[in-house]
């Protein structure tokens, strides 16, 4: 595909996109720059690595930056504290220049994507005309429930999406 198609494409992607499926972009986004920066240490190409790097740090500002004005809920703040948590290793990950950290983000970010990927699925990736309220269809459906694997004191968290 050329590049111009390409951008065509993603551009009609990203502006028809639902919002869960552009937090997957985002965070299938994070990844790929997290991939490189992996690929670009291994080459000892460093500046190369760094800037995918912060590439990434720069994907999941944004990621932070879209929960910011509906922290006062506890999943939202859950949430936070995860990207808050990825933000800080991929910033030791550039720093100490460790691949360690950086793959500890990349594994929380895989979740995140499954996670969303599963969001997607349910609820589907295009915006749409009518609301959930006046679609029976979606009135049918129960809603999504996600657990999240255990955090430090091995519980479980959950949340649902409801269609």
């Amino acid at each position: 595909m050329n590049p111009a198609a390409r951008d065509e494409y993603l551009t009609t992607d990203v502006l028809t996109a639902a919002p869960q499926k552009l937090q997957l972009l985002l965070i299938e986004g994070a990844i790929r720059f997290g991939r490189q920066a992996e690929l670009h240490w291994q080459r000892s190409e460093n500046e190369a690595a760094f800037n995918a790097v912060v590439r990434c740090q720069e994907i999941v500002t944004q990621m932070i930056a879209g929960l910011a004005e509906n922290l006062e809920t506890p999943l939202v703040r859950q949430i936070s504290a995860v990207y808050a948590f990825i933000y800080r290793a991929l910033v030791s990950a550039a720093f100490h220049h460790n691949a360690d950290k950086l793959a500890e983000a990349l594994r929380v970010l895989e979740i995140e994507r499954e996670t969303w990927q599963q969001v997607c699925e349910r609820l589907g990736t295009r915006r749409s005309g009518a609301s959930a309220a006046t679609n029976p269809a979606t009135q049918a459906n129960p809603p999504l429930v996600i657990e999240s694997p255990p955090v430090g004191n091995g519980s479980y968290n959950s949340f649902s999406f409801e269609a």
